[in-house]
């Protein structure tokens, strides 16, 4: 079994024996645009083949501890029950072969789905997985993915020198689950994950690897994970990823796929390492950019609008149905499109006309 299972007054609790499944109990509050989701997450196993150079879960470093997949699934099903989650996320680490990592994986969600459990299931799959699983893995889940773990080829072999070609065994797996998922029409599409800060590197690959994915591939999330030194592997020493450039990558990740924005479009702030600043990388571009504002709330359009620092489209979609209806003439009407915290925020940025804006000072 993963780790130490127990239960009191109705509440199961686990404690994960896996640094990097980044939480210390299996319940775990995912981030939603709704809000949080609780969901069960959890290792297959801690069992690793694999020699990845920042990751304490690697060969020799556990005992090998692994969840038996009835038990699992009875877990999983009695938690969904009881209401305290609503939905699994599903991982392992590399015990032997990928196609019998994945087998065992689908097992539990096959046997899990047999108890009448309908609640959502996130499964990461394995570097080098054959297609045939992909496919029945997009049967059974909700979401499926595969960690790029890095934005190039040669960093990928630096931090994870036995995982495979990061071309074939983990990018092209990686297209494999999208065009399945298209097929099957999975409900919440795929994604990846990257380890930022393990070795030498700079936020442009980041950038321009998210684009590829966001745009060409159709990658529904990308997630970051700041390096953190595990004491006992060969990247002990190294100092760990500043939690605020995850936090900076995250949002510069969301420009490119929710707002228009571009990964060379984004290189203008960067600094001479390849780096972005500590600030708001609209924010950034506005100020690189003066020359594109103030926008004409008349006569811009959704994507100029989303150029806007404080913009999101939400509030884009409301100065558009405001501006159908009555359009702006001064910046009262943004106060009423927006609300007045809004209308404050982008003042300098846009002009309801030219004489409401005069008349605003």
């Amino acid at each position: 079994m993963m780790g130490h299972f127990f239960r009191r007054s109705r509440k199961w609790r686990l404690i994960s024996l896996c640094r990097w499944d980044r939480a210390s109990a299996p319940i775990y509050e995912a981030s939603s645009r709704g809000g949080g989701i609780p969901l069960l997450k959890t290792l297959l196993t801690n069992h690793c083949v694999n020699e990845c150079r920042y990751c304490g879960v690697r060969v020799g470093s556990l005992g090998g501890e692994r969840w038996r997949p009835d038990k699992l699934a009875l877990v999983a099903y009695t938690l969904w029950k009881d209401g305290l989650i609503k939905g699994v996320f599903l991982s392992s680490a590399m015990e032997g072969d990928p196609d019998d990592v994945v087998e065992r994986e689908l097992t539990v969600v096959e046997e899990l789905r047999s108890m009448g459990y309908t609640g959502y299931v996130h499964l990461r799959l394995m570097p080098g997985v054959s297609r045939s699983l992909i496919r029945e893995a997009i049967k059974l889940v909700d979401r499926v993915g595969v960690n790029l773990e890095a934005p190039r080829s040669d960093i990928f072999s630096e931090i994870c020198p036995d995982k495979g070609d990061f071309e074939q065994d983990v990018f092209r797996r990686l297209e494999w689950m999208v065009e399945e998922a298209r097929r099957g029409g999975l409900r919440c599409g795929v994604d990846t994950q990257f380890v930022v800060g393990a070795v030498e590197d700079d936020d442009l690959s980041y950038l321009k690897i998210v684009e590829d994915l966001y745009r060409d591939l159709g990658l529904r999330r990308v997630y970051f994970s700041g390096f953190e030194p595990v004491p006992g592997t060969p990247l002990e020493k190294r100092p760990p990823c500043r939690p605020s450039r995850e936090y900076r990558l995250y949002q510069a990740s969301f420009l490119i796929r929710d707002y228009g924005f571009t990964s060379n479009q984004l290189s203008e702030i960067l600094d001479d390492d390849g780096m972005l600043p500590n600030v708001d990388p609209k924010l950034a571009y506005a100020r690189r950019h003066r020359e594109l504002f103030p926008v004409n709330l008349n006569e811009c359009s959704y994507m100029e609008l989303l150029k806007v620092p404080h913009v999101g489209p939400s509030t884009a979609k409301k100065i558009i149905a405001y501006r159908s209806r009555r359009g702006f003439k001064t910046f009262r009407d943004v106060e009423q499109a927006v609300g007045r915290r809004v209308a404050r925020l982008i003042a300098r940025y846009v002009e309801p006309s030219r004489r409401g804006l005069e008349k605003f000072g």
